[in-house]
């Protein structure tokens, strides 16, 4: 029978597990479902939750699958920092990217010229650091699973800057040497290791079972969209959203983040927000009380809505980098419907990827496809307004869970010793193209200057209300 590559992706919230044939087919997929909750009032999480989430997906796959595996990668969102001990044992919670603590720390580092997202984590090690004393190794939620598969403290990425949200050379720079150490790098796709003999026992896997290194969970969306040749942009759209350019020049763009790309002679070109997908959990949860799916009248409310939403719930990184901002609602009257008010959220998700992608065209980058990727995906509603926002096709990916397949293209590049691009050519297709309807693109084009107003002339007042 046929060798068989397990993935897996720690999320903040979830944890997600697919097994792949080396043809980049989905033979199973496993979820548990909100396994991480805030503590402290802050955006804390217990490590311990997302081990335990997989221990139960690992026993849900059948025998007679798991003695297929051969190899399994792990992905996993970020900029989450775990501190460990060298004997594994962990200083205090994960501190997610979604929390603020050190912003004081932030604006600071970036006026210093030090990348914004680095900064944003860099400022949230100088807040910590009293707390968890001297000696912390620093990994990340899939780095975390890893340890315990093999044993092994060390950092999964690709080796190129920008895609770990530390350096030995950072941490030394803003002396924090003393309290936290950057540990082995193993590159993306490389092997970590075995497991464990006794993981393998107590989690009936096999005990040859090859750990591949991983990366931050956007990259392997990237590799699962195929975004892998110069003009090809993701946008991975979750609890926050990556927009990524795979470009062939570089460009230094205001508000974005340019570093080079895991492939020779390319860079990558992005722009991440905070909270564009929590916007529509938050209204959902908050405000009425009813997920997306049992909103029968979504299609039935007419677009453009000409409410204007600002999806800065939490602060906004691109294009602004402004932990103060916030959200706004803007041109409710008394006809917005609890459903026109949640596509007008849609909308403005769309309007912040159209910021970002506007940046990049204005300064010269051509843009020959768009990808999409994540639980946005899962709406046809939400695919045809950002094709009508950008005024772009939008392409659907055949296998919507594109981290996933990107971790499993990870596996199968170190089992058969090909390219992870040459992989990525080979196993990606798309299911579907979404294109836009030139009308409704013309009013949002002119809607989309008021976004920008918006943030712009209430930049100062969210100072101020924070007071």
């Amino acid at each position: 029978m046929s060798e068989l590559y397990l993935a897996i992706d720690i999320g903040t919230t979830n944890v997600k597990s697919a097994i792949f044939d080396i043809n980049g087919n989905m033979n199973d997929f496993f979820q548990e479902r909100e396994v991480g909750r805030n503590l402290n009032g802050n955006s804390e999480i217990d490590p311990a939750v997302w081990w335990k989430a997989l221990i139960k997906i690992l026993n849900k796959i059948p025998g007679d699958k798991k003695n297929r595996i051969k190899a399994m990668s792990i992905i996993g969102q970020g900029p989450t920092i775990i501190t460990m001990k060298k004997n594994g044992n962990i200083s205090c919670n994960a501190i997610t990217w979604l929390d603020s603590r050190g912003a004081e720390y932030q604006t600071k580092l970036i006026n210093q010229g030090m990348d914004p997202q680095i900064a944003s984590v860099i400022s949230r090690l100088k807040y910590i650091k009293k707390d968890v004393g001297s000696e912390n190794y620093l990994v990340q939620p899939a780095d975390y699973i890893a340890y315990k598969l093999t044993g092994r403290i060390v950092n999964m990425s690709f080796k190129e800057f920008g895609y770990l949200p530390w350096n030995k050379e950072i941490i030394e720079k803003v002396d924090l040497n003393r309290h936290f150490i950057v540990p082995e790098l193993v590159q993306t796709s490389r092997t970590v290791g075995n497991i464990l003999k006794d993981v393998a026992t107590e989690l009936e896997l096999p005990e040859n079972l090859k750990i591949v290194s991983g990366s931050p969970d956007f990259a392997a969306g990237l590799v699962g969209t195929g975004t892998v040749k110069p003009g090809y942009l993701c946008d991975r759209g979750g609890t926050s959203q990556g927009v990524t350019l795979c470009s062939e020049y570089k460009k230094d763009i205001k508000g974005l983040i340019t570093t080079p790309y895991f492939l020779k002679n390319l860079w990558k070109i992005s722009g991440i927000m905070k909270t564009s997908g929590r916007a529509l959990d938050w209204y959902s949860e908050k405000i009425i009380h009813r997920k997306m799916d049992r909103l029968k009248d979504l299609k039935k409310v007419e677009r453009p809505t000409k409410i204007i939403f600002l999806p800065y719930l939490s602060g906004e990184r691109s294009p602004y980098w402004n932990p103060d901002a916030r959200g706004i609602i803007f041109g409710i009257d008394l006809n917005s419907s609890r459903e026109k008010i949640f596509i007008s959220i849609m909308e403005g998700i769309s309007f912040s990827i159209k910021d970002i992608v506007e940046r990049m065209e204005s300064d010269g980058l051509k843009i020959e496809k768009i990808r999409t990727t994540g639980g946005q995906t899962q709406s046809d509603i939400f695919n045809q307004i950002k094709a009508d926002v950008l005024g772009k096709e939008i392409e659907l990916p055949g296998i919507s869970e594109s981290e996933l397949l990107g971790a499993a293209i990870y596996a199968i590049s170190n089992d058969t010793g090909n390219g992870i691009d040459e992989t990525a050519n080979r196993l990606v297709s798309i299911k579907k193209t979404y294109k836009p309807n030139s009308n409704i693109y013309k009013v949002y084009s002119g809607q989309f200057k008021i976004y920008r107003q918006l943030y712009e002339r209430n930049k100062d007042m969210f100072i101020d209300l924070l007071k």
